[in-house]
């Protein structure tokens, strides 16, 4: 063999075997835990009397007392009545929303929510252009990032030595690489601080953080109205932000008042959902006479199987478990149904509930089984970047060293519908249901516009999506918005008044409901009602005096119960009747099956929609020995989706060509109210 043919011989083995090793290499790391679960993790009990659950029974309505200096409000319902808000809102305050380009801070938040103009930001637009709400909301939360709140007003700040750094500079330089300096470092299971900019143990920033979080107290303080006028509500609150390799467990923690702890619980500090619950116990329910307080998971439809993980804990003794179900019990109270990034209700295509398909499930989902998604996640060494279709999640998705499901992949409980089932599962061998939460929606604003969900004239939610281009444009890796995006929903209460203690009571009893954005009013009542209760001029006053509302756990009766629901049509300009009532029910069965099933006990669809529907309904499959739920869903006719109204406002010349995207052309707006749980006696 010649020389020259041995040397290319030689390094084509070399090649090969390089390749090989890298390939090795690359597999390992992205197979390879950095981190194992912490079986020394110490799960606290409860002992506050606020975390023990209530006792509902027919007719119980607590007395109000406020838990704040205030006047009393001049109009109180006994009745109640339906107050509409968001409780997910983002500013400039917000380590992402401040690189995208968002300059507006709590104050503009709130002054938007009551109806005043803002200046909406625009890429390199200085000025802004503005922006504002079709109707007043009756109440209100910023929600900002916790996880960056030190880093990113430091790094706006040039009396702080981390202003300097190399990561200030690229976040105050913004668009991506802004987002991902802070972003980055926390997104394991063990994230970390960047110490350039807080220091080597972190102090910098956290006592930047502390600065941070008593503006945004002053701001929900000086927003709030405690005249007796009554006219808006602003509750303290921020965004607890954990996203393992992109998957979302993410939560909104919202206080009673303003008497809350002087720092606010992030990620970095407590990176496991008992460290937070645990902190929220002692420096909050425990700590401080008059603070109360509920933590909200968001965005479960992106968690890839992990937001509601009956595994979460395995490896602790299962009296450790047991506690962390009751933790789960006593603060998720409610979750997040739809939003900004998509739909959290249901998902076809699972094998693990057993039921019809649901045409309503594919109503604003991101993920859908069978879809392709680009994806990431983080590896001892390297990011890993792949493509995946999405497919349900099984065991193979579960890495036994740390308890996460490694996406993406679907769960059922990754969905309302299935985490409700997946409580009721827990419950029939622990006694505990430890996701027994009511709903809101909200819009996950990250330009500081709280409620702004009209679709025909909907600017977006970030910078990004201030044109129509941007706006129908493919989502960047990671992220889930553009085109797939929608311009979320509102957040629910029936309160006695609009009050922080009146909504609060009613976030923490659950009497709430959530809306794609539309205001319309669902009542969902159970009890001992007449078949034609509808029909009674006091219906209202019956249905509370006889059963429970929305939100109620009670035991099964054993005779059957009676399901009352009725709506009231959204009364805005743009506003469309309602079509139809359905009633949801999922249950176990005698084999230890999920089930569901979706029943139209209402239907005005061939008269062209109704502004009230109203019915009463006995289960004819009703059995007390299983476990089960019950909630309603209104429909209302169907309307333009945002991007066909948008596009179709444009002239046919200007029309950007991401308008002829397949996207559905249609969307159903609707509403979900919290569901009523019936356990065996």
């Amino acid at each position: 063999m010649r020389k020259g043919e041995r040397m290319a011989k030689n390094w084509l083995i070399g090649l090969a075997v390089f390749i090989a090793l890298a390939s090795a290499a690359f597999w390992w790391a992205s197979n390879t835990t950095r981190y194992a679960f912490d079986t020394s993790l110490d799960v606290i009990e409860l002992t506050s009397p606020k975390s023990e659950p209530e006792i509902y029974g027919a007719g119980h309505i607590p007395q109000l007392e406020y838990s704040e200096d205030r006047d009393p409000c001049a109009v109180r319902t006994p009745t109640k009545r339906a107050l509409f808000g968001d409780l997910h809102v983002h500013t400039a305050l917000s380590g992402d929303a401040y690189a995208e380009g968002t300059r507006l801070y709590p104050e503009a938040a709130y002054r938007f929510a009551k109806g005043e103009e803002v200046l909406f930001p625009g890429p390199g637009d200085t000025n802004g252009t503005p922006v504002q709400i079709d109707r007043p909301l009756d109440f209100a939360a910023v929600t900002d990032h916790s996880e960056a709140l030190g880093e990113s007003h430091i790094c706006r700040n040039a009396d702080y030595p981390g202003y300097f750094s190399r990561a200030c500079q690229i976040y105050r330089e913004g668009k991506e690489p802004g987002v991902r300096v802070f972003g980055v470092p926390r997104a394991g299971t063990q994230p970390q601080r960047v110490a350039s900019v807080c220091g080597p143990d972190g102090a910098d920033c956290r006592d930047a953080s502390k600065i941070v979080w008593q503006s945004v107290i002053d701001a929900a303080e000086e927003a709030y109205d405690k005249t007796p006028d009554c006219t808006f509500t602003s509750l303290v609150g921020y965004e607890y932000t954990r996203s393992p390799s992109g998957m979302h467990m993410h939560r909104n923690t919202i206080f009673k008042n303003a008497s809350v702890p002087d720092f606010p619980a992030n990620y970095i500090d407590y990176p496991t959902l008992p460290e937070l619950l645990g902190k929220l116990e002692t420096e909050c329910r425990l700590g401080i006479e008059n603070c109360d307080v509920i933590s909200i998971p968001h965005n479960s439809n992106i968690s890839s199987g992990n937001a509601f993980n009956p595994r979460s804990l395995e490896g602790l003794s299962e009296e450790a478990q047991q506690r962390h179900r009751v933790q789960r019990q006593a603060y998720d109270r409610l979750l997040e149904i739809t939003q900004h990034k998509g739909a959290s209700e249901c998902v076809n295509g699972v094998t693990d509930i057993l039921g019809d398909e649901d045409e309503y499930c594919g109503v604003e989902a991101i993920r859908t089984i069978g879809d392709e998604e680009r994806a990431f996640d983080t590896t001892p060494w390297i990011p890993r970047v792949f493509r995946a279709n999405i497919r349900e999640c099984t065991d193979q998705d579960f890495d036994l060293k740390d308890n996460h499901y490694k996406g993406p992949c679907v769960a059922s409980r990754d969905f309302a519908r299935g985490a409700w089932l997946e409580g009721l599962k827990e419950y029939t061998h622990t006694h505990v249901n430890p996701f027994q939460m009511g709903v809101i929606a909200s819009t996950d604003t990250h330009v500081a516009t709280p409620g702004n969900t009209e679709e025909a004239n909907w600017p977006g939610h970030i910078v990004h999506e201030s044109t129509l281009e941007g706006r129908l444009g493919e989502a960047r890796l990671g992220r889930h918005n553009r085109l797939d995006a929608n311009p979320g929903g509102l957040a629910g209460v029936w309160a006695f008044e609009n009050s922080r203690d009146a909504i609060f009571q009613s976030l923490k009893r659950r009497e709430t409901f959530g809306t794609s954005g539309t205001r319309i009013q669902p009542r969902l009542f159970a009890g001992d009602y007449s078949e034609d209760i509808c029909s009674a001029p006091d219906w209202l006053d019956q249905a509370y005096g006889l059963g429970v509302p929305m939100g109620a756990g009670i035991e099964a009766p054993e005779d059957g119960i009676r399901l009352l629901v009725q709506a009231r049509a959204d009364d805005g300009p743009s506003a469309m009747p309602l079509q139809e009532l359905q009633l949801i029910k999922g249950w176990i069965d005698d084999a230890g099956e999920k089930r569901f099933s979706v029943t139209t006990v209402a239907d005005a669809s061939s008269e062209g929609g109704s502004d009230q529907l109203c019915a009463a309904y006995e289960d004819p499959e009703y059995n007390p020995a299983n476990p089960a739920y019950y909630y309603l869903r209104v429909i209302e006719r169907p309307t333009l989706r945002w991007s066909a109204a948008q596009c179709e406002a444009e002239s046919p010349e200007s029309r950007p060509e991401e308008c002829a995207s397949e996207l559905g052309r249609l969307v159903h707006e609707m509403a979900w109210t919290s569901p009523i749980w019936l356990k065996p006696q």
